[in-house]
C-alpha cells in the first residue's frame, strides 16, 4: 500500500510551532558569528555617526539579540524573536531590555548571521523569519553567513515590495546597498564588512586602536618635518 505523504507546509502540521521561538541559547553561535554581530552593529552605528548633522540626534540606530515582539506566524500565533542586529530610524535606547512592534516601531532592516539552529528559519520566506519580518513591515532583511555553511554565496537579501520580500541583489561593487539607511554590507572572505556612502569600510573590532595608533605616528612624522623645515628657513634667513 502506498505510504500517504505529507504536504501541509511545516506551520500548519500542529506538532511544533514553525519557525520556533528564538531563545537565548538558540540565538548563539560560534565565535566567527558572534563576531560578525558584533562588527556589523558597530559599523552600522558609526556610519550613524557619521551621518549626524551638527545639533541633531543620530539617523538610526543598531542593537543586537534582544527580543522583539509583535511577529507572527503564518497560523496568526505571536512569534518570539531575538534577531541577530536590528536598526532602528533613530538613537536606541541604551535602557531598553526589550522592543516591540507595537511600541517602537518596525526595524528598517533586521540582519540575521545565519548558525546551524537557526539557519532554516532564517532562510524561510514562505512559514520562517522571512515570512513574519515581512508582515510586520521590516522594509530589508539580509541574512549573512560568512562560513559559506548554510549560504554558498555568503549573503543573501530581499527588499519589501507589496507586502512581500523581493530580491536585493548586489551592487557592482559586489556589496548590497541599503536604501533605508547609508551603509553597505559585504564580505571580505571570513570577515563581514560595512562600507559608509564613501566606499570605505567601517573599522572592525580590533582594528581601531592599531588605527589610532599609525595616525598618531604620522601625524608626529609631519609635525617633525615641519619643524625640521622652520628651522632650515630659520637659518637661511640669517644668512
Amino acid at each position: 500500500m502506498a505510504r500517504n505523504i505529507q504536504t501541509e507546509p511545516r506551520w500548519a502540521q500542529r506538532v511544533e510551532a514553525w519557525p520556533p521561538d528564538d531563545t537565548e541559547e538558540s540565538i548563539l553561535g560560534i565565535e566567527l558569528h558572534q563576531g560578525t554581530i558584533t562588527v556589523v552593529r558597530w559599523g552600522i552605528n558609526e556610519t550613524a555617526a557619521l551621518a549626524q548633522k551638527p545639533g541633531e540626534p543620530l539617523p538610526w540606530g543598531a542593537t543586537s539579540q534582544l527580543v522583539f515582539l509583535g511577529c507572527k506566524r503564518p497560523d496568526g500565533s505571536a512569534y518570539r524573536t531575538y534577531p541577530d542586529i536590528f536598526v532602528f530610524p533613530r538613537a536606541v535606547n541604551p535602557f531598553q531590555g526589550s522592543f516591540s512592534l507595537r511600541q517602537d516601531g518596525p526595524p528598517l532592516l533586521v540582519i540575521e548571521v545565519l548558525s546551524e539552529s537557526t539557519y532554516q528559519a532564517d532562510l524561510d520566506l514562505t512559514c520562517g523569519k522571512g515570512y513574519s519580518y515581512a508582515q510586520a513591515g521590516i522594509r530589508e532583511y539580509l541574512t549573512m553567513d560568512p562560513t559559506g555553511n548554510f549560504l554558498p554565496e555568503g549573503i543573501r537579501a530581499w527588499r519589501l515590495r507589496d507586502g512581500a520580500y523581493r530580491p536585493w541583489q548586489a551592487g557592482p561593487d559586489g556589496r548590497w546597498h541599503s536604501e533605508q539607511i547609508a551603509a553597505a554590507f559585504g564580505l571580505e572572505g571570513l570577515l563581514a564588512g560595512v562600507y559608509g556612502p564613501d566606499g570605505n569600510r567601517m573599522l572592525r573590532e580590533g582594528e581601531v586602536e592599531r588605527t589610532l595608533a599609525h595616525e598618531r605616528q604620522r601625524r608626529a612624522a609631519a609635525e617633525a618635518e615641519i619643524e625640521r623645515l622652520r628651522r632650515l628657513l630659520g637659518e637661511k634667513s640669517t644668512e
